[in-house]
């Protein structure tokens, strides 16, 4: 083998021993600080976030009303204990994922967590809680749950550290 060849089979084989080693050190930066959460008002152009609040004040005017005028009631998740004490995010018809993946709805910064743990969702009328097959589960009161489960108003729904309330 020639001494060229063999030199940069040892600068390259270097190299890669290199590019493992910020591998590693970015997972253990990445366990040893958590999650980053992204800052959600910030994101797009100026046209962007101008065309969300139009679209925002035109559903709420399409809001049906009551006989005596007012709104119905929303149904909402409340977070009742847990690092995120007194969030609220207001269901839609949507979907809406929890866990510590920064593109779910609810961030949760907790270990116990997975990255996509748990999904809500509104199938004919009714709110449901799906686990996503995560490792420490999904509790709904104090039974773990494993296929989808209807949720009623004061449904208390744990992940993690993390407590949630179905409010109306």
């Amino acid at each position: 083998m020639s001494a060229i060849l063999f030199t940069v089979l040892r600068f390259g084989f270097l190299a890669l021993l290199w590019l493992f080693v910020l591998l590693v050190l970015q997972t253990i930066r990445g366990d040893v600080f958590g999650t980053r959460v992204a800052d959600r008002g910030q994101r797009g152009s100026a046209s962007e976030r101008k065309a969300a609040a139009l679209a925002r004040r035109a559903q709420r005017r399409e809001t049906p009303t009551t006989p005596a005028g007012h709104t119905p009631a929303r149904p909402r998740l409340v977070v009742v204990a847990g690092p995120l004490t007194g969030t609220t995010l207001p269901l839609g018809t949507a979907s809406i994922t929890v866990g510590r993946s920064p593109d779910s709805a609810l961030v949760l910064d907790d270990g116990f967590a997975s990255s996509r743990h748990a999904r809500f969702y509104n199938e004919g009328g009714q709110w449901w809680i799906e686990d996503l097959n995560s490792t420490n589960g999904t509790w709904l009161g104090s039974e773990r749950i494993y296929a989808p489960v209807p949720l009623h108003p004061g449904s208390r729904v744990t992940i993690g550290k993390t407590t949630m309330e179905l409010a109306q």
